[in-house]
């Protein structure tokens, strides 16, 4: 398994034949757009796939991440391919964790942008006392001896990830000022408006495992105008590394029911 390369824009990844539906996917935490390596492959035969790091994380690890500034980055992205797609085409926004959060902005603040969202691991609203464990983890960042923590992490990730793709994953780092920097952006900020307000399909997607994130899927759920649930079994957080193939067929049904939506007549 190879790392997929960037395109012209170093902040991405951009894939694929540029007449198809366009896939955009956005990472989570401490991780870059190297995490998408089994959905960039699976999907990029027959989709424009778009793949972006996030400010403080990959190739703009040297940025400070701000809720902000990611929302700039990846609706860059995004204005940079629908430039020359075909207008007949949808885009869906695929984002897990901190992508998730991300795309629910993204969708809010321009909510043509894309056909179909689907967020994965999620959905729990940052504010109140649900803000705690945000800012709990990012001072664990700041705080951890990353020497330690880099081999502790690797160990796990080369033995959860056989086959090359926990390799890859340790090769490509992990960000933890990005990660401490975007989990406190994250933490008092609300989401289920900016869901709310989106009007296209959203689809969440949740590990059975995730048990942190679980509890709160029936109220992003509620407040999705056209939603739907999907939990795979065996997956805990990371649910598209962890069920590379279902969550595949997942963001396959989007597409391709943004395809038929789109359809003449409909």
């Amino acid at each position: 398994m190879e790392a997929p390369t960037a395109g012209i824009d170093p902040r991405w990844t951009a894939l694929g034949p540029a007449g198809a539906p366009l896939v955009v996917l956005i990472h989570p935490t401490r991780l870059n757009r190297t995490f998408w390596t089994p959905q960039i492959e699976a999907l990029s035969s027959s989709n424009r796939v778009l793949a972006v790091d996030l400010p403080g994380h990959g190739r703009l690890e040297q940025e400070r991440f701000t809720l902000p500034g990611a929302v700039a980055v990846v609706r860059a992205a995004v204005d940079s391919e629908r430039a020359s797609m075909d207008e007949t085409m949808p885009t869906v926004i695929v984002g897990l964790s901190l992508g998730g959060y991300v795309a629910m902005a993204l969708a809010a603040e321009a909510p043509g942008i894309a056909d179909a969202l689907v967020l994965a691991g999620s959905t729990v609203e940052p504010t109140g006392r649900r803000a705690h464990p945000f800012r709990a983890l990012a001072l664990a960042y700041d705080r951890t001896h990353h020497l330690v923590f880099d081999r502790l992490i690797a160990a796990f990730v080369r033995r959860r990830y056989p086959g090359g793709l926990g390799d890859l994953l340790v090769a490509s780092g992990f960000s933890y000022k990005g990660g401490s920097e975007a989990l406190r952006s994250l933490a008092g900020e609300p989401f289920l408006p900016r869901l709310a307000a989106y009007p296209g399909t959203v689809v969440l997607v949740n590990g059975g495992r995730d048990v942190a994130m679980r509890p709160g899927e029936r109220r992003f759920l509620a407040i999705a105008r056209r939603g739907r649930l999907v939990t795979l079994p065996g997956a805990y957080h990371l649910s598209s590394l962890d069920r590379p193939a279902e969550f595949t067929a997942v963001v396959r049904s989007a597409i391709a029911e943004a395809l038929e939506a789109r359809r003449p007549g409909r």
